[in-house]
């Protein structure tokens, strides 16, 4: 891989992250502070915060911007920690948007959409096509960074050392450390499943790696509440903790059945011969299974964040 195959895949990077925080600035100032009442309202009941959850975050295509979002509300006790859960479980689900809508292979799309978006930006009158200006953007430029580093790592596969560090994925503790690490750093799941649909296109990664790496970025996601929630609060770093549990949890889970199902098997029926959809699936079938399982004990959660986060010791 030589030094402009490195900047190329920098750059493609850059754009990628670039065109995901144009949707999702746009978006929020599309919706203004509606994001934060709807939260408020639509909370008062199990299945209204879940919905509300999912809904919020497949809008501003990022489980992290809700997860700050709730542990402010949470800390300033604008919803309590039951109602949390909900939207968390929600916005586990909501966040699996961006990996199949990059699944959809929709490169050949990506100049004309900047193209238009642009022009919105530029030319329109009204702030709220403006907005929709933003998003179109933002969706061209994340392709357009897609395809460049999709170039940019074609050469890793004739290298050593990069296929052979794919390869240690496929043991389960090595494969989600690697995800979480590499989540935590860009503070994005949705941004680092998009990175692994990138080399699953080229051919870099399997599969039987990917789902060890899905796994860990779920769990590696959940370092921006943590940091969110430093110096606030109990309920905010409750909140927090509750995310966390929620991920170890599914992570735990589905390791576990790794052993005993063919998952992969599954997936790879339901999207032969289409890595990035392949993955796609892997993350969408990890959250709403966690989610779903998680539902019931809401209470449950809530009670051992208590345990993990008391209360002061009175002197």
């Amino acid at each position: 891989m030589t030094i402009s195959h490195l900047f190329s895949l920098l750059g493609g990077l850059g754009l990628f992250l670039y065109g995901m925080w144009m949707m999702r600035e746009y978006l929020q100032a599309a919706a203004g502070n509606r994001i934060k009442n709807l939260l408020e309202k639509l909370t008062a009941t199990p299945i209204r915060g879940f919905l509300a959850g999912i809904g919020i975050t497949a809008m501003v295509q990022s489980s992290s911007a809700v997860m700050v979002l709730l542990v402010g509300l949470a800390d300033t006790g604008a919803i309590c920690l039951l109602q949390a859960v909900w939207v968390i479980l929600g916005a586990n689900i909501g966040t699996t948007v961006t990996g199949q809508l990059i699944a959809l292979q929709a490169e050949g799309a990506a100049p004309l959409l900047a193209f238009i978006g642009v022009l919105l930006l530029l030319f329109a009158k009204k702030e709220n096509w403006k907005c929709r200006g933003g998003v179109l953007s933002g969706v061209g430029v994340m392709f357009i960074g897609l395809t460049m580093m999709s170039e940019a790592v074609l050469p890793l596969r004739e290298s050593e050392w990069f296929p052979g560090l794919l390869a240690a994925a496929v043991n389960p503790a090595a494969g989600i450390f690697m995800g979480a690490l590499v989540t935590a750093v860009i503070q994005s799941s949705s941004a680092s499943v998009g990175i692994l649909q990138t080399l699953a296109r080229s051919g870099l990664v399997g599969l039987n790696q990917s789902v060890y790496l899905v796994f860990g970025q779920n769990m590696g996601t959940c370092v921006t509440g943590l940091l969110a929630s430093a110096g606030a609060g109990r309920n905010a770093r409750r909140t927090a903790v509750i995310h966390l549990l929620v991920n170890v949890f599914g992570t735990l889970l589905f390791t576990g059945w790794m052993e005993i199902l063919p998952l992969c098997s599954w997936i790879e029926a339901a999207a032969p011969g289409d890595p990035a959809k392949q993955i796609a699936h892997v993350h969408t079938v990890f959250n709403l299974v966690t989610s779903l399982a998680c539902l019931p004990f809401g209470n449950l959660l809530v009670r051992i964040s208590g345990r993990l986060v008391p209360e002061p010791k009175r002197k």
